[in-house]
């Protein structure tokens, strides 16, 4: 009878000691996964900081200035124009559809933050920075953030 009290006794201390360690590393874990979302949510913070900041410093602009030449390189700029070609990185945007060839703007998508497929036809709001004429006299935004439309 002693041997099995013993044996019991000694089933239920190592019993107690796998659930020791057990719990020891899920609280590792979990800590590990909270410290994993406190930096993801920072991150996500300092992203919506930046693009509220970007939006605030953005000049909106028409066709007509950049066109002239009235903005200059590399300014904070928003434009709002409907996709009307896709190439390789970069969206054609016209501020009128049913207007002429000539009033094209072609954007580099550099976007930050989540990246989703924009159909032609789509009205968008850009903020970036005018970059350029390109060999054709077509003017260049490269964009960091997009907004579309509804």
């Amino acid at each position: 009878m002693k041997k099995i009290f013993i044996l019991l006794l000694a089933g239920l201390t190592l019993a107690a000691c796998s659930d020791a360690s057990k719990s020891e590393n899920t609280s590792d874990s979990d800590k590990s996964s909270s410290v994993s979302e406190s930096a993801k949510s920072d991150s996500a913070n300092d992203q919506v900081s930046l693009e509220e900041g970007l939006k605030e410093d953005s000049a909106e602009v028409d066709y007509e200035a950049i066109a002239t030449g009235d903005v200059p390189a590399n300014k904070k700029v928003k434009f709002t124009g409907t996709v009307f070609a896709i190439e390789e990185g970069q969206y054609g945007l016209k501020s009128d559809v049913k207007d002429s060839d000539e009033e094209v703007l072609w954007v580099d998508d550099l976007r930050l933050g989540e990246r989703t497929e924009i159909p032609e036809g789509t009205l968008v709001t850009v903020y970036g920075s005018y970059t350029d004429m390109d060999e054709q006299n077509i003017p260049i935004m490269k964009a960091v953030f997009i907004d579309i439309k509804k």
